[in-house]
């Protein structure tokens, strides 16, 4: 009998990192706690910004929802290009490309769209949850959108 913990196949580990990804986004759009998708020493790392700890963390990102709703906001997280590596022992090395959309709402709506490069660490347990370990992202470039002609 092979007492070594089981290998998760790369397909089921592809599933359950792009749900993690969709699920983050998601809650960061809909402005929702990400705390339970974040593993307790969880970090955050951008040139502007970071965080350290699942509270600190989970916090961060209800702040930056809340005062895009106060600035009367939408955003739109997409996540594209996931690559993964296996560093063992349950953790992984996730890749990506970020493209937000950012609209204002009112008279003169105007927005932005912005890439970010996301080099991430995420944990998958025996029960097959993912979580993020260490999220660090670099802005790539943001482009101001204008309004429409005729809105």
């Amino acid at each position: 009998m092979n007492s070594s913990p089981a290998v998760p196949n790369s397909l089921m580990v592809r599933v359950r990192v792009t749900e993690l990804l969709d699920e983050f986004y998601g809650r960061i759009d809909r402005g929702e706690s990400v705390a339970n998708l974040l593993d307790e020493q969880a970090q955050f790392v951008t040139p502007h910004r970071s965080a350290q700890g699942r509270e600190a963390f989970a916090a961060l990102m209800l702040s930056l929802a809340q005062s895009r709703r106060e600035n009367g906001r939408v955003a739109r997280h997409f996540s594209t290009n996931v690559s993964i590596e296996d560093l063992g022992s349950g953790q992984f090395r996730v890749r990506s490309l970020t493209l937000v959309i950012a609209l204002d709402s009112g008279p003169e709506t105007k927005g932005s769209v912005s890439l970010g490069d996301h080099d991430d660490i995420v944990a998958l347990d025996a029960d097959g949850v993912c979580r993020f370990v260490k999220r660090t992202m670099t802005p790539v470039s943001q482009f101001m959108l204008n309004p429409l002609e005729g809105r």
